[in-house]
């Protein structure tokens, strides 16, 4: 899929529960509520789920950042 194509919604179809993990994908079409670019391929548990946004909170060293973002930046990772 070359980044030009028209996205889908199925990212929009997604449900995510409180306690669930997610992985953080940056997509470079949506600019609003782009996390930054540090977050990219880091994997956060789910805290909070809005009807646009998702929280998630993210182990960044020894450290637990909040991250608040949009559900097209966020994906699930693992299979329960």
């Amino acid at each position: 899929m070359t980044k030009d194509a028209p996205r889908g919604v199925s990212f929009l179809l997604r449900e995510y529960k409180v306690g669930d993990q997610a992985l953080v994908i940056i997509d470079p079409r949506q600019h609003k509520s782009l996390p930054h670019r540090r977050y990219h391929g880091k994997v956060g548990r789910v805290t909070e789920v809005g009807r646009r946004a998702i929280t998630l909170d993210i182990k960044l060293g020894n450290k637990t950042k909040t991250l608040i973002t949009r559900l097209d930046h966020v994906k699930p990772f693992g299979v329960k």
